[in-house]
């Protein structure tokens, strides 16, 4: 009579250790809940695991947000070319739209080939640029972009046209009198080309410094 109620109280026994062990060892997130608070193996509970992914993922969406609302839309195809009476030299063009303006100076008018030093012959084209900035946008934000063709190394193109972004930028400045606080710097290299790369006058089209004017 007490062998099976022995055993029976034996076997409950065994049955709720097994469910403790079960329960004290669970160490995926999955079997982290709000009940149990088990810790991961990283060392912290779900919820702080959670709250930590959360906060990476909101952090990523607030760069990309930063990036975007960053960007300039003034490639060639979506602004219209216009006429400015006061910018004449061959070389430089300019397009715009409501919210932009775009003076484009060919290569050539600005650099040697393979050079980030503004030429002297420069001078005048930059200084009917920095006249018209100053007297059409005054006090609105500046961006130097510099561009090259696909030729060669697209690293080394990068650093070209980041160079002579700079180039143009400290020039407006310092001859210009434009607000250093006003003008930015965007290196392009191989992006966004004007033209195709596979021909000689569509690469000479693509080796550019771009000035770009936020009209608000």
């Amino acid at each position: 009579m007490y062998k099976p109620f022995l055993s029976l109280v034996a076997a409950t026994v065994l049955l709720a250790g097994c469910e403790t062990k079960k329960s004290e060892t669970k160490e995926t997130l999955g079997d982290a809940t709000r009940d149990t608070a088990v810790m991961a193996r990283t060392g912290a509970s779900a919820d702080t695991v959670g709250a930590k992914m959360a906060d990476a993922a909101k952090g990523a969406m607030a760069s990309a947000g930063a990036a975007i609302s960053n960007a300039w839309t003034v490639s060639k195809d979506k602004l219209k070319d216009v006429k400015f009476t006061e910018v004449n030299l061959p070389g430089v063009t300019v397009r715009g739209d409501g919210d932009y303006n775009v003076y484009s100076v060919d290569e050539a008018v600005l650099f040697d080939t393979n050079k980030s030093d503004i030429k002297p012959s420069a001078a005048k084209a930059l200084a009917q640029i920095t006249g018209s900035i100053g007297q059409r946008f005054a006090k609105s934000d500046v961006r130097v972009m510099g561009f090259a063709d696909s030729r060669g190394d697209k690293d080394y193109n990068k650093d070209l046209s980041e160079k002579r972004a700079d180039a143009v930028k400290n020039y407006l400045v310092a001859t210009g009198k434009i607000d250093a606080g006003r003008v930015s710097v965007e290196p392009m290299g191989e992006a966004m080309p004007a033209a195709s790369n596979a021909t000689a006058a569509g690469r000479k089209e693509n080796r550019r410094v771009e000035i770009a004017v936020r009209n608000h």
